[in-house]
């Protein structure tokens, strides 16, 4: 039991060590500098990698920025790849355990614990003491395991595929690292190598977790990185009797280098394997066209006709928050696809019309920049409204019947005039914009009476009401940001 104690305190502390650099401002910086040239990528992504202590923590972050659109799959596989090549020299780190500085390093994070403020710098330092203590525990702990590993005699193939299952699960190639090194009498140096090199290949499994939890862009992320780390780990498995002077943490450090840098000639390669083995069903623009910017006539209208597509998509969420709100039951998981859809539009569109304006010096292109944003502003309310709903539900509470009525009313005010706009951008009828606009003030008055109604209520002493005041308010101040956006809209659709 010594032995997997051990094993606990080192991956615990590996989880501290990582939480306490997360905050170093050199983070930013490095990160900005990555959405360059490949050996940007390739530099910065090793030295975030060195200051956190996590490959897997950059592997999330790298999918994050696919999915938003930031990085292409080749360029977030090499930050994933650097970034786990920097943290790899933690295990030399982990090496150096001794009782002594282990508690040292415990003794010295206490102080910190007792500002708020210095928290990180706590994490840090009880991190490495429990790195050293959870390594010095595994050490101690390993006699026990070495009469079950010489029965079981796994050999290197074995040991391999231990690590890669181990990784895979655990999703830490350096926990599986630290393992091999504490193993490494009982295995053999060649075995407890076999054993690190599985780990680098495994360690791409966060990613597939992150795909079953609903990340869709997480498979082919995972699915390059797992392909390329073993076909990598084919030759390195090869040269293993010549490669074991290395030791265990050298070896470990040199598999993720060469990871990472024999990425730098394949990533385009890799990148448009996986655009065919696993194709994008994510939302496109229909109507925007590089060819048409040649043509800024041409190029104005589709980009009108792909706000059209924005503007159908918010009504499609406000529509589906009705729904949700009269039947009480939902909430924001039914809004993500047509939100993601209405985020990825809108960053094509203010990108199209960022190239436009280059060109032209067109006001119009302003107009359909300052469109684009307007409507991504919309679509975040609408999710306030479902937000603000389902927490009132998780409570245990619910509107008043007249309450739920009102707000039901007025969100389908501001979905007929969200429909009206759609169709303004759709056909291009100036006429129905101007519809809206003439409706704006009997849509203030209608909020005003909605107001008056629950505060009669209110002083009626009605229990709902007086417990679900806060959110009813903030639901009503939450529509007439939304009414106002649509006329904003619709005033820019009359400037067109």
């Amino acid at each position: 039991m010594g032995f997997w104690a051990g094993l606990a305190l080192l991956l615990l502390g590996l989880h501290l060590v990582g939480e306490g650099l997360a905050g170093l401002k050199a983070r930013r910086h490095l990160l900005a500098r990555a959405m360059g040239h490949p050996l940007g990528v390739l530099g910065a992504g090793f030295f975030l990698g060195l200051l956190s202590g996590s490959g897997m923590g950059f592997s999330l972050l790298a999918l994050g920025l696919v999915e938003s659109g930031v990085l292409g799959l080749g360029q977030a596989a090499l930050l994933s790849l650097a970034a786990t090549a920097g943290a790899a020299f933690w295990v030399g780190v982990v090496s150096l355990a001794q009782r002594e500085l282990a508690e040292a390093f415990l003794v010295l994070g206490l102080p910190f614990l007792l500002w708020p403020g210095l928290r990180r710098v706590a994490f840090f330092f009880l991190g490495v003491g429990l790195l050293f203590l959870g390594f010095l525990r595994m050490g101690e702990g390993v006699e026990g395991l070495r009469p079950f590993l010489v029965l079981l005699d796994p050999g290197p193939l074995g040991l391999y595929l231990l690590g890669f299952l181990l990784s895979f699960l655990l999703a830490t190639a350096n926990g599986v690292a630290a393992l091999a090194l504490a193993l490494s009498p009982a295995l053999g140096q060649e075995g407890a190598m076999a054993l690190v090199l599985g780990a680098g290949v495994g360690v791409s499994g966060a990613l597939f977790w992150a795909y079953l939890a609903g990340r869709r862009e997480a498979l082919p992320l995972g699915g390059v990185l797992l392909a390329h780390r073993f076909l990598l780990s084919l030759p390195l498995g090869f040269l293993l009797p010549w490669l074991s002077p290395l030791g265990v943490v050298g070896f470990h450090a040199l598999a993720h280098l060469a990871f990472a840098l024999g990425f730098l000639p394949l990533g385009g390669r890799y990148a448009a394997l996986a655009e065919r083995v696993f194709p994008k069903r994510g939302v496109v623009p229909k109507y925007l066209s590089q060819e048409a910017l040649e043509t800024p006539g041409l190029a104005f209208a589709l980009v009108q006709r792909e706000l059209a597509r924005v503007a159908d998509a918010v009504r499609g969420m406000l529509a589906q928050a009705v729904r949700v709100l009269a039947q009480e039951e939902g909430g924001e998981a039914d809004l993500v696809p047509l939100e993601e859809k209405v985020d990825r539009l809108t960053r094509e569109v203010v990108l199209y019309t960022a190239e436009l304006s280059t060109r032209t010096r067109d006001e119009r292109a302003v107009r359909f920049f300052v469109m684009a944003s307007e409507l991504e502003h919309l679509g975040d309310l609408v999710r306030r409204i479902v937000r603000q709903a389902e927490r009132l539900w998780a409570q245990g509470l619910t509107f008043s019947p007249e309450g739920r009525e009102d707000l039901l009313e007025a969100l389908r005010e501001v979905l007929k005039r969200l429909e009206l706009l759609a169709a303004a951008l759709g056909a291009g009828e100036k006429a129905l914009a101007e519809e809206v606009l003439r409706q704006a003030p009997a849509l203030e008055a209608f909020l005003d009476r909605l107001r008056r109604a629950h505060l009669a209520r209110l002083e009626g002493g009605r229990p709902e009401s007086r417990a679900t005041t806060l959110a009813h308010l903030d639901l009503l101040i939450t529509l007439e940001e939304l009414g106002g956006g649509v006329e904003r809209l619709c005033r820019l659709v009359l400037e067109l």
